[in-house]
Formats: C-alpha cells, structure tokens, sequence
C-alpha cells in the first residue's frame, strides 16, 4: 500500500511541475486580489490594436478593453490597472490557456475548434478573408488562383479561407500583416490575403493606395470577431459581454459617447472607414440575443 502511495504522489508531482501555474481561484477573484486585468493585444492590428509613435497601445479593441475595466471596476468596488501584454497571431490562444493573459481582444475570429479550448465573449465586430493585389492585376477577380504566390499568416482563419478557394496556390508564410503587405508592394507575391478591414488599413497608410484594391468584393469566408476568454469563467464571461452589450446598444440606439467611439476608428474621418449603419445592423442582431440594457434612463 505505501508502495503505491509513495507511486502515485511521484506521478502527482510530476504531473504538477508540467502543468502550467494557473490561479487557484475563479479570474474575477484574481483580479479582485491583484487589482489588475491582464490583456493581451497584437501591435500590428489597425485600427483594433496598433502602437502609437511614443509605443503606446492604441485602437478600437484597447477601447473596449477599457470599458471591461470600468464595469470590473464597478462591480468589485476597487481600482483595477489595465495591464497590456503584447502577444502574436501564434501564441494568442497559448496565453490564455496558460493563464499568463485573462482576455485578449482584436481580430480574433471565433471558430468550433478554437471553442474546445477557449472561450469566447460576445461578437463586437465582423469582417471576411480578402486579399489585396495591385489594381488591375490578373488576379484580381480570378475564378482561379492555381499558381499564383499568395502571402497568408500560418494557422488563421485566413489561411483556411484562402486555402478553400486556391487549393492550387503557392502559399508563403509570414509572421505578420505588415510582413505580407510588404511583399505584394515589393512584388514578392501577387497577393496577401488577411482580413478586408486590416487589409484596409493597410492600404490606407501608402501614398500609392490607389494602385491596388482588395478583392473580392465578397470575402471568401466572413469572420465574427470577439475576445478570448479562459474556458468555464462563466462569472467574467458575464463581465466582459455585459460591457461589450451595452457599447453595442449604445451604437444602435444613438448613445453619443458609444458612437463616437467607434466613429474615432470607423468614422468618415476614422483610421479605417466603415459605415456606422452597416455595423448597428450587424450590432442589433448581437444585442437582441441579450437582455436590454438600462442606459442614461432611457434604454
């Protein structure tokens, strides 16, 4: 017997200095003992998450980072620090089941296999896999893309997409929007292929954006973007979509500080123009499937 006791604590302890150190507790009683939210975010995301000249973190998805730390706040009755973390397309979902990061919001598209290991919070956004070429290019609105060079991050939904439409393609793998753009302007590839409202933005930012378009006008997949949550927190789960309900709301029904806050990165005169109509309709659908918010008094 003290055999097999002595047998089965050595394999408890091996066990346990292979399983990474998580918290003990629930996330919401973390953060109620640390007094802070640890959130991961790309850096290379415009508009939903981008460093600024002096390197700090900007964009609509840090935004709305900052209203789940608000309503947190409210509901612990304590200060919370926002501490951002910087992650990549690669190890997103790895940081949050480690329990290095609590949540993670940008461009991440919510998919039936990413649900087996993590969980995902309301829809806040909705795009599609394009790809940007130069403008008139021959393959622009090809119904074939067999053996064109096609740039895709690895292991995204974009490269499934793009894998779906061009099985025949020649995929080169790179780490980053910025990586891939770069290779269409140095004419390494004839396209990239990422999401429509990223390829936007980085289109936005050349002198020479009228000399390519993003095609096809109907993505190859559509893609519901939402943040990244440990699995079985049902209690921040509720946190996060509760703040994220109420902006929506808010942009459906007129409130002027939840436009404007999509207005400042989708605006007329936003980093990435998207019309504010399109979005409250998609916005609406995602709300009705909630309880309606009180806001202002009115709602």
């Amino acid at each position: 017997m003290l055999k097999k006791i002595l047998s089965f604590g050595f394999s408890f302890s091996i066990l346990s200095a292979l399983t990474p150190h998580v918290w003990a507790g629930n996330v919401m009683e973390q953060i109620k003992e640390t007094g802070v939210i640890r959130a991961g975010y790309r850096p290379d995301t415009v508009p939903f998450a981008f460093v600024d000249d002096d390197g700090k973190p900007i964009g609509y998805a840090i935004e709305l980072l900052e209203l789940i730390k608000e309503e947190t706040e409210a509901r612990l009755g304590k200060p919370i620090e926002l501490e951002l973390i910087e992650i990549t397309p690669s190890n997103r979902f790895e940081q949050i089941t480690e329990g290095i990061i609590d949540i993670e919001c940008g461009s991440t598209t919510i998919t039936w296999e990413r649900n087996k290991y993590v969980d995902f919070s309301a829809s806040y956004f909705a795009s599609g896999t394009q790809m940007i070429v130069n403008r008139g290019s021959q393959w622009a609105n090809a119904e074939s893309l067999a053996g064109a060079k096609i740039a895709v991050i690895p292991n995204t939904t974009n490269e499934t997409a793009i894998r779906n439409f061009a099985p025949d393609a020649e995929f080169i793998f790179v780490d980053s929007e910025e990586e891939g753009w770069q290779m269409v302007q140095d004419d390494e590839v004839v396209g990239f292929a990422g999401d429509g409202i990223l390829l936007q933005a980085l289109k936005g930012e050349v002198s020479d954006s009228a000399d390519y378009e993003i095609v096809p006008e109907f993505p190859y997949m559509i893609e519901s973007y939402a943040c990244t949550l440990p699995l079985n927190e049902s209690e921040w789960r509720n946190v996060v979509n509760y703040s994220l309900v109420q902006y929506m709301q808010g942009v459906v029904v007129g409130v002027p500080e939840s436009q404007a806050l999509y207005s400042r990165w989708f605006g007329v005169n936003g980093v990435t123009p998207y019309p504010i109509e399109t979005m409250a309709d998609y916005f609406q659908g995602i709300v009705n499937g909630y309880q309606w918010i009180p806001i202002e008094g009115r709602y």
